[in-house]
């Protein structure tokens, strides 16, 4: 690594914006600038732009243009998701189900709908961080209006069979809506909703490669959904507010290169993962990979670990130094004294879950990006240690399960 470059291994907190998509935006950052609603020949321009980045959207993910609502992000798409579908379906019940591990976007937001009057079930995630349909389906009610449970996890990339999810819920009760937060799987996998079989997909632009304010609600014709934001009549009465020109401009163009560059990226990233999955046991002692040991049910690109006897946040910070830019578990957490809700639901102990680390790859990474990191880590771990007041000997037994073969 040259002294000046800096490796930037968090892309699951956010992906750099693609040359090409800050260039699709510029125009509609400058002389596009009018208010789409608005019926003058400049305004229709930037009406017709979103026109066609919702057509592309839908084709992306088999929907119809209609079916898309564009939000300023992932969280608004979430909250809409579980407040519109519940504030729709008073009538028919107030129950919903969603699991401990997934985004606080939509955990926060069933515990104020508890507040609120509803009732939440929180179905259980196993060891490896993903759901079992059967759990799901077997929490399933007559009075059950929504299951949210996200596509891939965003901290240890546990990647959900939405798809059975979907069937085993409708099966048993053919009303009940069924989301997805596919925010973190949209850019390595395909998330054609009526494959998924969902009601209700989650989007936002800023992890594959587009502009953060630009996300997706996917919502199904005919499903249940009340609008959260008030004050007038875009998006088909269903969000409100001037429409976001360039980044939901940026955000088709994201759509695009993704699609382009698909498989050229899976096959990069999983390279690389790969090999930080195998190498990083080997040169860390107590070091643990946690997240499925099986690529195919993990997300390309996502390594996650805990390490014993050192904070994740100092580790940062030390890495920070060494110029690798990475997170401890979920980057909306960072800063957090408590452990990772999701190591935590998937029952890592706590005194492990505090020494947790995650490093995303992107397409930009390289072989010496891995390399780097493989070289400076053991050499950190080993000084934390060293001034820790506990000493570092032998791994307590609990801690054999998420520890052995790297995992």
């Amino acid at each position: 690594m040259t002294e000046d470059r800096r490796i930037y291994l968090d892309h699951a907190a956010t992906t750099p914006p693609a040359p090409e998509v800050v260039e699709a935006m510029l125009p509609y950052l400058g002389e596009v600038w009018h208010n789409p609603s608005s019926i003058y020949v400049e305004a229709q321009r930037a009406a017709q732009a979103i026109d066609e980045a919702r057509a592309t959207v839908a084709a992306w993910i088999g929907a119809q243009p209609e079916e898309i609502v564009f939000t300023s992000g992932g969280s608004e798409a979430d909250n809409l998701a579980l407040r519109g579908v519940l504030a729709a379906s008073k009538a028919r019940g107030q129950h919903m189900i969603t699991n401990a591990a997934e985004h606080h976007a939509v955990l926060d937001t069933a515990e104020q709908l508890e507040r609120e009057g509803a009732e939440v079930t929180l179905v259980d995630v196993g060891p490896d961080g993903r759901i079992d349909p059967d759990a799901v389906a077997d929490a399933v009610r007559d009075d059950t209006v929504l299951v949210s449970i996200m596509h891939a996890n965003n901290e240890v990339g546990a990647m959900n069979d939405i798809a059975a999810i979907s069937r085993a819920v409708h099966e048993r009760n053919p009303r009940t809506v069924v989301h997805t937060d596919a925010v973190q799987s949209a850019a390595h996998m395909s998330v054609n909703v009526d494959r998924l079989g969902v009601d209700l997909l989650t989007l936002t632009a800023h992890k594959f490669y587009g502009p953060r304010g630009a996300g997706v609600l996917y919502a199904r014709s005919g499903t249940p959904l009340a609008p959260q934001v008030l004050g007038g009549g875009q998006e088909s009465n269903r969000r409100a507010g001037t429409e976001n020109t360039p980044g939901i401009v940026g955000l088709a163009r994201a759509v695009e290169i993704a699609s382009e560059r698909r498989e050229a990226d899976l096959s990069h990233e999983r390279a690389l993962q790969q090999r930080l999955i195998q190498e990083l046991p080997k040169r860390v002692p107590m070091l643990g990979i946690t997240g499925p040991r099986d690529l195919e049910h993990r997300l390309p690109g996502n390594v996650s670990a805990v390490v014993g006897y050192v904070e994740g946040e100092s580790i940062l910070l030390a890495l920070d130094l060494a110029g690798v830019a990475a997170s401890s578990g979920s980057a909306c957490t960072t800063g957090a004294v408590e452990p990772s809700h999701v190591l935590v639901a998937m029952g890592v102990p706590d005194e492990l879950a505090r020494g947790s680390l995650r490093f995303t790859l992107g397409r930009d990474n390289t072989d010496a990006d891995v390399d780097h990191l493989l070289e400076v880590l053991p050499g950190i771990v080993e000084r934390m240690r060293a001034l820790s007041p506990v000493p570092a000997t032998e791994a307590p037994a609990e801690w054999g399960p998420w520890l052995a073969n790297g995992s």
